[in-house]
């Protein structure tokens, strides 16, 4: 049999919402959190046993709800992978006894390809950003293979990053042991434990088999998918799991990873269960006096015979306290059948949750047969109402709101795909620090783990579904799939993600080409109101091009990418006054402009800035081109014509779309790939007023050239005053302020200039370089309001190392981000040097991967050695599975070594941990 036939004749894919259960992820009183249930499994020579707890019995006067067995346990732990395609390697008896061993997540794409021989990172380690019409055929070319990279076999290019997809397998070995209480594992049939696994995310289509029967294929990258397992368990012997993923082909514009590179789980219920994502819960009603939660519960009977069921729902507030119970009455639910229950229950003086105040109350939901608790179910959300219109814009329990988004891409830089919660948890503390108030999943569907971040520390999010439709943007795209799959993976990411209070609005997709005049996008918007009306859906770009575009029919937020192509989208609303408008893609270099037009208008809401972060892929898009002098002056203002065209001229005409190799990464974001603040962020802060004065020092470039910043691209500048060049040369200086005018200093004497342009909240100068202090004062109405100072630092000395966290969890979701920072004999960053760290790692943990922020720095994210950029780098330590201590130790020739050790402790939630 073929695989095409395999997955149309045994197909058992469940769709979203039939028999499953929903994800507790360690609110109180039902479930197992993410932390604790990485210690429920027990690995042992490749074979991981089941460990099910015996049933207990639960009287409706029990207090907190026990369901017999551990209802949701991690499956990450104990796999085996070999990246290539075998045959047979779905049979259950197939000798995988010479694959490697590993936990998910897993992302073979960021690992150093197998026939990677090159070592030379240091033939791309230069710190400048600045590119020259034609890249300069005069260097050392650069190593065509080393790392993850492959210039020649990878299918996407530059795209991808010039990294690897194909084919790997994944083959797990576990048994089902006794449950206890007289129950053998003979039982797990339709009156007994229901087993069933769900996967939070595979890149991409991935066909499962356990013990050789073929369950079934799901293509999407981006969506969760689960089985039930029951009818194909051993009971009494090995099981085997095998899933076969293929990320071959030109199906991706941007790194997407290959492999299972998020969380896997295993659900046990009973035949009377709550199914995955069953618990719906709104308000209705928001007020600080009285609020209503409206909580919806399915409820599904997978036995022989009919059961007498009955919901009961408890709200907890954010500190664990009972706030209210309802019952629904109990109602036979037949065999196969699902019932749903609704219940609305008025809350008192409530907690609302806002970004400020990101305040998280509790549903628990029970069903009860015959009295008896037999499966519970706890989600987390957030009491909080929204009103998104023309006339009175965003407003969020009934405040007004503007939004300071960004773009993100799920990469996490060195660890590629690989989905951790930390990771996640840090992305939202550093662009909240940096400034942003949302996210934008560009453009797909989050991890449940960025959702939870994004809920518990106050971050909105644009929620966006797709890139493409019916019509594709490579060939081997999701848009192969999209006409038979788009309905389950719609219906699974709002399903997934419904209950999140950070999620505010729907994007049905990105940059869409639609050629059903409306049609495809209507019916995309009936289904997910179906499924949820509580927030406005948008179409990311498809507002772009005209008043009359198909999507005004079906979106509630018209939506533009980069200003309208500089048309401006005012005449779109004068066309749609009822409208709020976003613009969910804007260009680093017209920060001021996009600020200043939300702020100015209503119904304008918000920006989101394409990128926040650096990612993998679209490499070299945000280019710093050396143009001829004068250049900058011709660009004017980039949003609107003939700014706009000359502004794209000068962007395609240096390199193309992106930049050749070694550019692998987008270099637009206002974070770089490892965390650290970029250029347009200092800018950022001082447009939205969050900083007084900020002050950068560009590169110097080439006689008779200038640099500009255009489109995806910024400044190559510093905040330095130490630069290799002759004493007299001109620097260009930029001092961000929201100030009307600036004194810059330079060892005490005045430099002359200084009016800070109000459209730019920028002054620039030009400083012949000296050694010493430059010092910037920046004034409004003639008081100072902010001063900072760089000042010329000595020769490499020593390293530091800098950790995100004082100390780690035996859990393997956890991670410290290990910062290397090269300093001068007085410790102070030496804010340009480019040396060779080299890192070892001793005790309780592992070095998970390194990498540094420079886009065109190819090299292994795997050997333990990197180097710096901007005088730092980056080193990722993931904890071992037992408590001890990890130490990490950096060297480099000739400095000063430097050693973190870090406490590696039993599991504890994120609050409880002191952080740094």
């Amino acid at each position: 049999m073929t695989m095409k036939e395999q997955r149309r004749d045994g197909d058992a894919e469940k769709r979203a919402g039939d028999d499953a259960v929903e994800d507790s992820r360690g609110a109180p009183g039902g479930g197992v959190s993410r932390r604790r249930a990485l210690q429920l499994g027990a690995v042992a020579v490749g074979t991981t046993a089941l460990e099910f707890d015996p049933p207990a019995a639960a009287s409706d006067q029990d207090g907190p709800a026990r369901v017999g067995w551990a209802r949701e346990r991690s499956f990450d732990e104990g796999w085996l992978f070999f990246r290539g395609d075998t045959s047979d390697a779905a049979d259950p008896s197939f000798d995988d006894g010479s694959w490697r061993a590993l936990d998910l997540p897993h992302d073979w794409s960021i690992e150093d390809l197998p026939y990677a021989t090159s070592t030379d990172g240091g033939a791309t380690s230069d710190p400048s950003l600045l590119v020259l019409k034609e890249p300069d055929p005069s260097p050392p070319e650069p190593p065509q293979v080393i790392g993850p990279f492959d210039t020649k076999n990878s299918q996407n290019g530059g795209s991808t990053g010039y990294t690897v997809g194909g084919i790997g397998w994944y083959r797990k070995h576990f048994r089902v042991p006794e449950l206890g209480g007289g129950r053998s594992t003979s039982g797990l049939d339709a009156g007994g434990p229901q087993v069933e696994l769900r996967f939070d995310g595979v890149h991409q289509n991935a066909d499962v088999w356990l013990n050789g029967v073929h369950l079934g294929f799901h293509p999407y990258g981006y969506t969760a998918f689960a089985y039930d397992l029951t009818p194909h368990l051993n009971p009494t012997g090995p099981n085997v799991l095998a899933v076969r993923v293929d990320n071959s082909g030109q199906n991706s514009r941007w790194y997407s990873g290959s492999g299972i590179y998020r969380h896997t789980w295993l659900t046990v219920t009973g035949p009377v269960r709550i199914p995955l994502w069953g618990v719906h819960v709104t308000t209705p009603e928001v007020s600080e006096r009285r609020s209503v939660a409206h909580v919806e519960v399915s409820v599904t009977n997978l036995g022989a015979r009919p059961a007498p069921a009955s919901v009961r729902v408890t709200v907890l507030d954010p500190r664990g306290h009972v706030v209210a119970t309802r019952h629904a009455p109990a109602r036979s639910v037949g065999p196969g059948v699902t019932a749903d229950s609704s219940l609305d229950i008025p809350i008192e003086r409530a907690a609302l949750w806002s970004p400020g105040s990101p305040n998280l109350s509790i549903a628990r939901a029970e069903v009860l047969v015959r009295g008896r608790v037999v499966d519970t179910v706890t989600v987390r959300f957030g009491i909080r109402s929204l009103v998104c219109n023309g006339r009175v814009g965003f407003l969020l329990n009934g405040e007004p709101l503007k939004i300071t988004g960004g773009c993100v891409h799920h990469d996490h830089g060195p660890m590629g795909s690989v989905a951790l919660d930390r990771s996640e948890e840090r992305r939202v503390e550093i662009l909240q620090a940096a400034g942003f108030n949302a996210l934008r999943t560009a453009h797909n569907p989050p991890t449940p783990a960025l959702l939870d971040a994004c809920d518990r520390l106050g971050m909105l999010v644009m929620d966006e579904f797709f890139d493409v439709w019916d019509t594709g943007k490579n060939p081997q795209d999701y848009s192969v799939y999209f006409p038979e799959w788009w309905e389950r993976d719609l219906t699974s990411a709002v399903l997934r993600d419904r209950n999140h209070p950070s999620v505010v609005i729907w994007s049905l997709g990105n940059e869409i080409t639609d050629r059903t005049n409306g049609r495809r996008g209507a019916q995309l918007a009936d289904r997910l109101r179906s499924l949820d009306r509580t927030r406005p859906i948008t179409l990311g770009g498809g507002s772009t091009f005209s008043a009359d575009d198909p999507s005004w029919s079906y979106v509630d937020v018209g939506d533009v990418h980069y200003n309208a192509n500089g048309k401006g989208y005012g005449p779109l609303h004068d066309a749609h006054p009822e409208r709020a408008m976003t613009q969910s893609e804007g260009f680093p270099a017209t920060i001021h402009q996009d600020t200043k037009f939300v702020n100015d208008h209503t119904w304008a809401v918000g920006n989101w800035v394409w990128a926040a972060w650096d990612y993998l892929g679209e490499s070299g898009i945000g280019k710093t081109p050396m143009a001829p002098e004068g250049t900058a002056a011709g660009i004017g203002d980039q949003d609107v014509m003939p700014g706009w065209s000359i502004a794209r001229t000068l962007h395609h005409s240096w390199g193309g779309f992106g930049y050749p190799y070694p550019y692998f990464q987008g270099n637009c974001g206002d974070i770089d790939l490892i965390g650290r603040r970029k250029p347009q962020n200092h800018w950022r802060a001082a447009v939205s007023g969050v900083s007084p004065v900020e002050m950068l020092v560009e590169r110097p470039t080439l006689p008779g050239t200038e640099q500009v910043a255009v489109w995806w691209g910024y400044f190559d500048e510093l905040a330095s005053w130490t630069w290799d060049v002759e004493p007299g040369r001109p620097m260009t200086v930029h001092v961000y302020t929201p100030g009307d005018r600036v004194r810059l200093l330079l060892n005490g004497a005045e430099m002359p200039g200084g009016a800070a342009t109000p459209e730019r909240s920028m002054a620039t100068f030009t400083v012949p370089y000296a050694p010493g202090e430059l010092t910037a004062v920046a004034l409004r109405d003639g008081e100072e309001i902010g001063r900072t100072t760089l000042g010329t630092v000595g020769a490499p000395a020593a390293l530091r190392l800098i950790s995100d966290v004082t100390d780690l969890t035996t859990s393997r979701d956890d991670l410290a981000h290990v910062r290397v920072e090269v300093t001068d004999s007085q410790g102070r960053l030496v804010p340009d040097a480019t040396l060779e760290v080299t890192f070892r790692v001793n005790g309780a943990g592992e070095l998970a991967a390194v990498g540094n922020g420079n886009p065109h720095n190819v090299d292994s994210f795997r050997q333990p050695r990197r180097h710096t950029w901007h005088g730092q780098a980056l080193a990722i330590l993931r904890p071992a599975k037992r408590p001890g201590r990890v130490t990490l130790t950096a060297s480099s020739p000739g400095l000063r070594p430097a050693a973190l050790t870090l406490a590696v402790g039993q599991q504890r939630t994120r609050s409880d941990r002191a952080q740094p």
